[in-house]
């Protein structure tokens, strides 16, 4: 099974890790990371420094903030960071908007799915331990 943004990884690979994951209801990141290296996954030495280099280059854009903490560059969303405050072309200015709206719903989705497994462990709790007073979040 293949979605948006999904790796292609070695099925056994894949097998072991959701097997875990499934098993335990959670994984480390150290036991995937080994869990690949036994399936013998790796990347291109040249690859894996342009990567590196651009997760550092894009922590330095993220730093840039002005004095609210609010951040005053951003990525359109194509490799390119712009000066929020300097920026006059519209739709590059929609483009980041969309890119941020985009954001804020999938976390608001997140978010509201363990909002309603706290529900679930909340009632769960209210049964088993009908004594003990309720935990509001």
């Amino acid at each position: 099974m293949t979605g948006p943004g999904r790796p292609i990884l070695p099925p056994e690979a894949e097998q072991e890790i959701l097997s875990l994951l499934f098993e335990g209801m959670g994984i480390e990141s150290a036991e995937i990371a080994a869990i690949l290296k036994k399936h013998g996954v790796s990347g291109d030495m040249e690859a894996l420094q342009d990567s590196y280099r651009k997760r550092l280059g894009q922590r330095l854009m993220a730093s840039l903030r002005d004095e609210s903490g609010r951040r005053e560059v951003l990525a359109t969303g194509k490799g390119r960071y712009v000066v929020l405050e300097g920026c006059g072309d519209r739709k590059q200015l929609q483009t980041i908007r969309r890119r941020i709206q985009g954001q804020i719903n999938g976390l608001n989705e997140s978010a509201g799915k363990v909002q309603t497994r706290v529900r679930v462990l909340d009632r769960l709790r209210a049964r088993l331990l009908p004594g003990k007073k309720k935990k509001v979040a």
